[in-house]
């Protein structure tokens, strides 16, 4: 297990990425001799700033996790995408179950632990926003299958987009947002809308949205039109993808500042 407390900066590579940001990073640190790399982005002057986490789905990080740190420096957050892939010796874990995933949520708590140890980032305004894979290692995070929920220092909204919520249950307390599509043949929304409805009822801090007609991957920018992916169908949804992208922007403007 991956204990983040710790840790040590490697490296920092500068370039640009939009106007709205005055620099993307590629970051490296190490979480008890495991490296992680990834790719950061702030906004412009010294900070402190809040700070986002995002974390990729199967096919490991691309378009989508760039798109997304750029639109969350832009809107003040600095904003972080690891690559919980590398380190585990993949390259895709589409179909490799659930050991992946519980990688990812040791990888993404020693990230939030190098992210409040930051001069640049004020440490007790955390979130993360998770796709897929992504989503259930962010749900990992915060309500580990078969154990009690951990306390993560600074962490204060968890965004994900369609994760299997099957292997959770209610004992959440940290506010989390699901955004899901009705007709996402991969990860059906059921165990998910389950999950928030259990939650409400029990006073626990979850909110979901299921669009209707959207696929798995709703949201992926460089994905126009529909294809195949092990056997699923995955449509981009520009309504639904802006719809989400604004929710999980006032999320976090609700949580974080």
């Amino acid at each position: 297990m991956i204990l983040a407390a710790r840790i040590a900066a490697l490296s920092v590579v500068l370039f640009c990425i939009s106007a709205a940001t005055a620099l993307a990073e590629n970051v490296s640190f190490q979480a008890d001799g495991v490296t992680i790399t990834g790719q950061m982005a702030r906004p412009n002057g010294p900070g402190p700033f809040p700070a986002v986490l995002v974390l990729h789905g199967c096919e490991g990080p691309g378009a989508l996790e760039s798109s997304t740190i750029g639109d969350l420096a832009g809107a003040g957050y600095v904003a972080l995408a690891i690559n919980t892939l590398q380190p585990q010796g993949l390259s895709n874990a589409c179909g490799a179950g659930a050991t992946p995933v519980h990688n990812a949520a040791q990888y993404a708590t020693a990230a939030l632990q190098w992210l409040s140890q930051q001069t640049y980032v004020v440490g007790n305004r955390l979130g993360i926003v998770g796709y897929s894979m992504g989503a259930m290692a962010a749900l990992d995070v915060i309500n580990p299958p078969g154990g009690p929920p951990p306390s993560i220092p600074g962490l204060r909204a968890v965004v994900a987009y369609y994760p299997s919520c099957s292997a959770h249950n209610t004992d959440i307390n940290v506010p989390l947002l699901i955004l899901d599509g009705s007709a996402d043949d991969w990860i059906p929304p059921g165990p998910c809308q389950a999950l928030a409805q259990n939650a409400h009822a029990a006073g626990k801090p979850v909110q979901i949205v299921t669009y209707p007609g959207a696929t798995h991957a709703f949201n992926q920018p460089e994905r126009r039109g529909s294809r195949t992916v092990n056997g699923h169908t995955l449509t981009y949804d520009p309504q639904a993808t802006a719809d989400a992208d604004a929710r999980m922007k006032a999320f976090f403007q609700l949580h974080l500042h």
